[in-house]
């Protein structure tokens, strides 16, 4: 159980122990069936004798409420006639105790104290008082103070094992309570208490004999079958778990306390017990009552995401960030469910609501920047693919490549991938242009780089010479070279720049200008190669010229934008 749960069951339990035995008890009766309050008296005024009290007493212990309301209002009147009665001020202050206001016991008590400064019980009382108006420290030293009077006070004993317990002195509180139990083995509020240890301990198999003997005093304990289901949960008996925990809840459905204590356990013994569905209702019906709903909506998202319903378990892990936003680890988990199916919108719009949070938004930040890598994987995939079919054309892969550097300006891929496009097809200076890039992101040796460079700037001016008749390019009017050359590179050239180039000078001299086998020529070239826009181009001079009528044109053009 956690640290939380368990200081509320000993805050529970350590009242009931140190209270145990209030009002049962006759200070001078020793032939009393219970145990007897370890008052050392003094001799009593002369007008109250001690069998006065006895009778008292006994109206308080067996009689009717009437009765028990008398005896409160004569000892008031001794009080009051007597101030330093102080027999009567002890009697009250257990009765008031019982009763009425714990600040007025408390006052009676320290009147009985100056009467009775050795009395082990009236500190332990008091203790009690204190204790149960959160003001630890005092109790302490009223309880302390009681075992050096009575080293066997078990009350002192009982409820010093609990705040050792709260300390997280284990062995200190086991030994306390160890020998409260020595010293009153019947009383079942300290065998719960030392139950409760064991099972702290790790120790369930102890606790077991221990919490079913305090069993035999009070059946309809609910804290002690809620502990008994804790111990068989630790022992792995999920079946006999779940009989206490229904048990527990069934007795306490009147007592917050109890309720609080339960919470979610019967639900999680349900799932340990392989009863999801039952334990999914359970957890619902908790929800809706429970103090701290975000532990339910987390613990239930678990249960979704371990049955594979990842949607219903995201929607739950939202829920429990939204009431708790200690709870960020079910965002990322839910940002992990949607990474592993590739739903990235999804997994951003999880992790956004971390960007602000101190304790995750590093770790949001890391998911987020992964998923922009898996997406430029995805991307790059995909084109990789793309262009791996066989029917893609030019215009696409160019395109491919380009979408790629958009992605990642720096991916070496793409800019190897368009350095080989353009060199295969003879467009050299494109080629060297993304060499030079590529180059930058994955650099070779110096004398490599200037081999390559020379290579494809030899090859650009020799392509050039043969079209124009010089190294560089210069305007198409301007080429030297014949016709027949032109003609032949123009439809038979070893590369794509020779037959486009070749062709673009001819149609720019006087007597090519309407040759419509270069004209159609230049309209395949680019229509094969998916460059679209060029290729209409010549679809329109062909239709100006007259080659086209103008429904063939529109249906080339429809053909081409793939209409």
């Amino acid at each position: 159980m956690s640290r939380r749960t368990f200081s509320r069951v000993c805050k529970l339990m350590a009242i009931a122990v140190a209270t145990s035995g209030l009002g049962l008890a006759n200070p001078f009766n020793l032939a009393a069936a219970t145990r007897r309050p370890k008052v050392k008296l003094q001799k009593p005024q002369e007008q109250i004798t001690a069998a006065h009290y006895d009778k008292i007493w006994r109206n308080w212990q067996i009689g009717t409420k009437k009765e028990k309301d008398a005896a409160v209002k004569e000892l008031r009147a001794i009080v009051r006639k007597s101030p330093e009665e102080f027999m009567a001020h002890y009697y009250l202050g257990i009765m008031i105790s019982e009763t009425g206001s714990p600040a007025q016991a408390l006052r009676h008590f320290e009147t009985a104290l100056i009467g009775f400064p050795k009395s082990a019980d009236i500190h332990a009382r008091m203790g009690t008082i204190l204790d149960s108006r959160n003001k630890a420290d005092e109790a302490v030293e009223h309880f302390q103070q009681a075992l050096k009077l009575d080293p066997n006070e078990p009350r002192a004993l009982a409820r010093l094992g609990i705040h050792a317990l709260e300390n997280g002195d284990l062995e200190t509180s086991y030994d306390l309570l160890y020998k409260a139990r020595q010293v009153q083995p019947d009383n079942p509020e300290t065998l719960r208490s030392l139950g409760a240890i064991l099972i702290e301990k790790n120790s369930a198999a102890e606790a077991l004999p221990v919490l079913e003997q305090a069993l035999l005093f009070d059946q309809k304990h609910a804290e002690t079958h809620w502990l008994l289901a804790r111990a068989y949960e630790k022992l792995a008996q999920p079946e006999k778990a779940t009989e206490h925990f229904n048990e527990a809840r069934k007795l306490g459905r009147r007592d917050p306390g109890i309720k609080e204590l339960i919470g979610y356990d019967l639900a999680r013994n349900l799932l340990r017990s392989g009863k999801s569905s039952e334990a999914e209702t359970e957890y619902k019906k908790e929800i809706r009552k429970n103090a701290d709903p975000a532990t339910g909506y987390y613990e239930l998202a678990q249960l979704y995401e371990d049955t594979g319903r990842e949607n219903e378990a995201v929607e739950a892990y939202v829920q429990a960030y939204n009431l708790n936003k200690s709870l960020g680890e079910g965002v990322m988990r839910s940002a992990d469910i949607f990474l592993r199916r590739e739903e990235y919108d999804n997994a951003e719009s999880v992790l956004n609501l971390l960007k602000s949070d101190a304790a995750f938004k590093d770790r949001a930040k890391e998911e987020l920047a992964e998923i922009k890598d898996a997406r430029e994987r995805q991307e790059k995939l995909r084109l990789e693919a793309e262009m791996a079919d066989r029917a893609i054309n030019d215009a696409g892969i160019e395109e491919n490549f380009m979408h790629m550097l958009e992605l990642n300006k720096n991916d070496a891929d793409a800019l190897d991938g368009l350095m080989n496009f353009y060199q295969e097809r003879g467009y050299y200076d494109q080629a060297l242009y993304w060499f030079r890039k590529y180059n930058r992101v994955n650099p070779t040796s110096d004398h490599q780089k200037k081999l390559i460079e020379n290579e494809l700037k030899h090859r650009f001016e020799l392509d050039n010479f043969t079209l124009f008749g010089y190294k560089k390019p210069v305007e198409f009017k301007y080429s030297q070279a014949a016709d027949d050359n032109l003609m032949n590179l123009a439809f038979n050239g070893e590369n794509d720049r020779l037959r486009e180039v070749a062709a673009q000078i001819l149609l720019s001299r006087k007597e090519y200008k309407e040759n419509r086998s270069l004209i159609e020529g230049l309209l395949e070239f680019y229509a094969e190669r998916g460059r679209v826009s060029e290729a209409i181009k010549y679809v329109n001079i062909m239709k100006r010229l007259g080659y086209y009528t103008a429904a063939e044109a529109t249906e080339k053009r429809a053909k081409l934008r793939g209409k």
